[in-house]
């Protein structure tokens, strides 16, 4: 309990952190004008972090609706696929069972397309969105093929992560940078987060018993 308490102080450490260094970042740097054009409604956030580059990452703590809102910001787009996973963004098995957690993301859009063989988009051709839930507990092997996808011109890549430490070197591949929070979003300058994963993201992916 109390590694779990501790757990949830340094995430929020963290969040004020990233929001501390963005607000003078900000002063300094107009080039995110979109940053001006963020309201309460995540949905439409997410819509135009969207709209801002090919490899997008959606990050921010439990709770915030990274999934749910991710799910329904591209909800009229056709060819959207999802690469789960069964940990969060702790490297704990989701609440429930991982089967009922997929029947929830199909629940949100009924044409996704749920795929859980990362291999299986090397060969698609057509343009597609692919949203990948967290990268947390990944091994070596799936991050190699997560960077794959980040180069792939005819994927949109939306990465979903609770910490944008756990992204490592795959921040490098990343085009735009959006944290949720419940009254809102904004974004994450790319220097910055690349520093948080040097700093913070030391630790190495665990490899998963299943």
């Amino acid at each position: 309990m109390f590694a779990c308490i501790r757990t949830v102080n340094m995430l929020k450490c963290i969040q004020f952190f990233i929001a501390t260094l963005h607000m003078h970042m900000k002063k300094e740097n107009t080039q995110h004008t979109v940053q001006d054009t963020f309201t309460e409604n995540n949905i439409d956030n997410i819509r135009k972090a969207i709209a801002q580059g090919k490899n997008i990452l959606i990050c921010g703590v439990e709770g915030v609706g990274k999934i749910t809102n991710t799910v329904q910001a591209v909800k009229d787009a056709t060819n959207v696929y999802y690469l789960g996973n069964p940990l969060d963004y702790e490297g704990k098995m989701r609440p429930g069972s991982y089967e009922k957690y997929l029947k929830y993301i199909h629940s949100l859009k009924k044409d996704i397309k749920i795929i859980e063989d990362i291999e299986g988009f090397f060969t698609i051709t057509q343009p597609i969105i692919l949203i990948i839930d967290e990268v947390y507990g990944r091994n070596e092997a799936e991050y190699a093929q997560i960077s794959r996808l980040l180069d792939m011109k005819n994927i949109q890549v939306i990465q979903i992560t609770g910490c944008i430490k756990n992204m490592k070197r795959l921040i490098d591949k990343i085009d735009f940078i959006l944290e949720l929070h419940i009254e809102g979003a904004f974004s994450v300058e790319k220097d910055l987060a690349q520093a948080i994963c040097r700093i913070l993201g030391k630790e190495k992916p665990v490899n998963k018993l299943f």
